[in-house]
């Protein structure tokens, strides 16, 4: 008998599915604990999870006030992997990966020269500081290869020059 395939409804929340590997004491303890509050393991650890956000201090106010991950999540969350490098560059760049520090470097000093606009197009105005996530959104693809070593500066420039050129 085939098993039939799971067929996810519309609006159905989307969940990422990832390995981890837990010590054999670990495992077994979470089981019981799981067990005790009648959720699967998965169940259990995602809730687990989602206690930790609530526990770990993100940031420490002078007033003495804390926010935890949890409480950030509005100012970090967003649907677009470039947005979001964006609001945490902005808002804790301490935490920035190498790899998003290295794409970071590139948006605030990448730039390229229109020739018909007779200007020269960038990521960061320089003036203002202001990034312009739109233009970072749509070169997204090319900005991150060129970053990352596995795109060429040409590929990203020809892309920023298409998107510009009917401005």
């Amino acid at each position: 008998m085939t098993e039939k395939k799971r067929k996810t409804t519309a609006g159905a929340p989307r969940t990422e599915v990832f390995a981890m590997r837990f010590d054999p004491k670990l495992k077994y303890l979470a089981e019981i604990a799981a067990r005790k509050q009648r959720r699967s393991m998965a169940n259990f650890v995602e809730w687990a999870v989602e206690q930790a956000l609530n526990n770990v201090c993100l940031v420490e106010t002078k007033d003495g006030s804390k926010a935890s991950v949890a409480d950030s999540a509005t100012t970090l969350w967003a649907l677009d992997d470039s947005d979001r490098l964006i609001k945490l560059a902005t808002n804790f760049p301490e935490l920035l990966s190498y790899d998003e520090q290295v794409i970071w470097r590139v948006i605030c000093e990448h730039s390229t020269y229109n020739g018909n606009m007779k200007m020269s197009i960038e990521f960061k105005d320089t003036d203002s500081g202001r990034i312009d996530a739109g233009l970072v959104r749509d070169c997204w693809p090319e900005l991150k290869a060129y970053a990352l070593g596995n795109g060429t500066r040409e590929e990203l420039n020809a892309v920023i020059l298409t998107l510009t050129s009917f401005i």
